[in-house]
């Protein structure tokens, strides 16, 4: 593993480094659970990953070197990165909390993008709307904002927290920290860094998505990608 970033020493940044790497690599499609083996110099010396995922092993291994080249500045050796794929039949069941009856499992919450859109307003700047849908509700959040690159992707992430905002009942709240794209392996990347706030606990969540047809709605992937875990216990 090279260290070509101010961040790759992960000790340098701060002691629980490699929690910051697995909350990343967790967002990751494909990823269901993960064990990270330290180096004991401050890096990484295996990547151990259970997928139930339709994804190939290779573009798993492909997405993590790219996001943690993006978020860390690590370059991560493919051969470091194991990837166990089963079928989801076959996951053991999740431990039951205190109260749940016996056969239940509570899924963890989950939200997705059911309905995106971006226009111009009379002022020329844009609106973005952004609906997002659990298994039992919907949710909207608006954002406006100037009419150039970098402003579009900033309203397109802010109207994902704000309708965040809404499904999580001011339970926790966000703001963007950043938003960039970059390029990688010939990739078009997303990368967005969150903020979330839950009364005084405060952490940074990135999140990563592949540039489709859209910039604005890849966005929209990057941020729920960066929150889903973190709302999934509210």
């Amino acid at each position: 593993m090279t260290q070509d970033h101010p961040e790759a020493d992960l000790r340098g940044v701060d002691p629980w480094g490699l929690r910051r790497v697995e909350r990343l690599l967790q967002a990751i499609e494909g990823v269901d659970s993960l064990k990270l083996v330290a180096d004991g110099q401050g890096g990484i010396d295996e990547i151990h990953v259970l997928s139930s995922s339709g994804l190939g092993a290779k573009q798993i291994v492909r997405n993590i070197e790219s996001a943690l080249l993006a978020q860390f500045g690590l370059q991560v050796d493919h051969r470091k990165i194991s990837i166990a794929q089963i079928r989801k039949q076959d996951l053991p069941p999740a431990t039951e909390p205190a109260g749940v009856a016996r056969g239940a499992t509570p899924a963890a919450r989950r939200l997705i993008m059911s309905e995106f859109h971006i226009e111009r307003t009379a002022r020329q700047d844009v609106r973005c709307r952004v609906t997002l849908a659990d298994e039992e509700a919907s949710f909207e959040g608006t954002a406006e904002g100037p009419d150039y690159a970098k402003s579009r992707l900033e309203t397109a992430a802010q109207a994902v927290l704000n309708a965040l905002a809404e499904a999580t009942s001011g339970q926790a709240t966000f703001t963007i920290e950043g938003v960039t794209q970059i390029e990688i392996f010939a990739r078009k990347l997303v990368v967005v860094v969150v903020q979330g706030f839950e009364g005084r606990h405060v952490v940074s969540l990135p999140g990563i998505a592949e540039i489709a047809d859209s910039l604005e709605e890849s966005v929209v992937y990057a941020c729920l990608g960066a929150t889903n875990r973190w709302i999934a216990d509210l």
